[in-house]
């Protein structure tokens, strides 16, 4: 079961951090905020490492790369398990999952994947917003909604 979602901007600010459940004290807040943080680590060592790897591959492999977004499993603790994925415009997208939950330990790649790429829609959709400033946090209830529908019924 997914615990939170994250997207942060090109410059590792948070624009949105997300949860499920009816507990928003201080120390959630937090412990989410200390999760999405330290995945920025692993998610900047993945991109280096992807970016190095494209320079010395050939055309072909490197555009290839380049199109799949997903980062996959940046790390895992005891309870909980990372995954990321990058929009070409260089937005972190964190997904934090369970991995002590019955269900958090069974989640297949596929509907990781395909959960990020559906919150990828939705963050486009919420920043075609002519009201939104590029950069500035996503203060959308829709936007909120919509993601803890996503968590809900799909991961």
């Amino acid at each position: 079961m997914a615990v939170c979602v994250a997207v942060i901007g090109k410059d590792n600010s948070p624009l949105y951090i997300g949860g499920t459940g009816n507990d928003t004290s201080t120390d959630n807040e937090l412990s989410r905020q200390w999760l999405v943080h330290t995945a920025l680590d692993a998610l900047e060592e993945r991109l280096a490492s992807t970016n190095n790897t494209n320079l010395n591959s050939s055309a072909n492999a490197s555009r290839t790369e380049l199109r799949d977004l997903y980062l996959g499993l940046l790390y895992s603790t005891d309870t909980h398990k990372i995954y990321g994925y990058v929009t070409n415009t260089r937005i972190k997208l964190v997904l934090v999952t369970s991995s002590t939950s019955p269900s958090g330990s069974n989640i297949r790649d596929a509907e990781v994947r395909t959960a990020l790429r559906r919150l990828h829609a939705l963050y486009a959709d919420a920043i075609c917003n002519p009201f939104h400033l590029p950069g500035d946090q996503i203060t959308s209830t829709k936007f909120d909604k919509q993601v803890k529908s996503l968590i809900m019924n799909n991961v």
